[in-house]
C-alpha cells in the first residue's frame, strides 16, 4: 500500500498544471463612480495562462500594456474593440509584473494589472513607449473600416503550439502593417475548413485573418513559409 501511495503521488507530482484561461472585462458605465473599467482591474496568473479582454458594450476600448518585464520582446496591445462582445486574447509565458491601460480612457482612470507567477522586482520591469503604441492604435483603427472582404491581412511568424481539440494555434508573428499591429505572440482561432493537422510547433508560416462575427481576428488562410 506504502508503495502504491509513493508511486500516486510522484504521478501527480511530475504531471505539470493545466493552463487556465481568464476573462477580463472592459466595462462602460458613463454615469456609474467608474465610468471606464476593467473588471477585474487586477488579476494573478500563472506562466502558460491566457487572458480574454472582451468588450462589455458598444463602445471602443482596447489593451495597452505600458509596463512589463524586460524579457518582454515588442509591444503587447490589442486593436481597437469598438462592438460589445468582441475578444482579445493574449497568452502570457514571461513571469513578472505587468501594468495596462484603455489608451481612450486611460485619463478616466481605466488602467490594470496582472501578475504572472510572481512579481517583478523595481530593476525587473521597463516602460513601453506610450507614443509608438498610440501610432499603432490610432493606425489599426482607421484600417479596421478600410478592409474590403477581399482584402484579408496577411501576416507572417512562427507556430509556437497547436491546440487541436479547439481549433486554435498560438503564434509569434511579424508585424502586420494592413493592421498597423506590431510583432506579437498571439493566440488566433482557425476556421473549421483549415487542416490544422498539416501543422506542427516550430513552423514558419504565412496566414489571412477575418473580423468574424463574435468579434475576433479568425485564421481563414494558413500555409507553410520559407524561414
Amino acid at each position: 500500500m506504502k508503495k502504491f501511495l509513493l508511486a500516486a503521488l510522484l504521478i501527480v507530482l511530475a504531471t505539470p498544471a493545466l493552463a487556465k484561461e481568464y476573462t477580463i472585462k472592459e466595462i462602460s458605465d458613463p454615469a456609474g463612480s467608474k465610468p471606464y473599467y476593467f473588471e477585474p482591474s487586477t488579476l494573478t496568473i500563472q506562466p502558460g495562462d491566457t487572458v480574454t479582454f472582451v468588450n462589455a458594450q458598444n463602445e471602443t476600448h482596447n489593451v495597452m500594456f505600458d509596463s512589463v518585464p524586460k524579457q518582454v520582446t515588442g509591444m503587447i496591445m490589442s486593436p481597437d474593440q469598438e462592438k460589445e462582445g468582441v475578444k482579445w486574447s493574449y497568452t502570457f509565458t514571461v513571469p513578472g509584473s505587468y501594468h495596462f491601460h484603455c489608451h481612450p480612457h486611460e485619463a478616466l482612470g481605466m488602467k490594470g494589472s496582472l501578475i504572472v507567477g510572481q512579481a517583478s522586482k523595481p530593476d525587473e520591469i521597463k516602460s513601453v513607449d506610450h507614443d509608438e503604441m498610440t501610432e499603432h492604435a490610432e493606425g489599426a483603427h482607421m484600417d479596421d473600416h478600410d478592409h474590403a472582404a477581399t482584402d484579408l491581412p496577411e501576416g507572417k511568424g512562427k507556430i509556437n503550439s497547436i491546440d487541436a481539440e479547439k481549433h486554435t494555434i498560438n503564434v509569434t508573428h511579424q508585424p502586420i502593417e494592413s493592421l498597423k499591429w506590431p510583432g506579437m505572440t498571439m493566440d488566433f482561432p482557425v476556421a473549421k475548413d483549415v487542416a490544422l493537422a498539416e501543422f506542427k510547433a516550430g513552423d514558419t508560416v504565412t496566414f489571412k485573418l477575418k473580423l468574424t462575427d463574435d468579434g475576433q481576428y479568425t485564421i481563414v488562410s494558413l500555409k507553410s513559409a520559407l524561414k
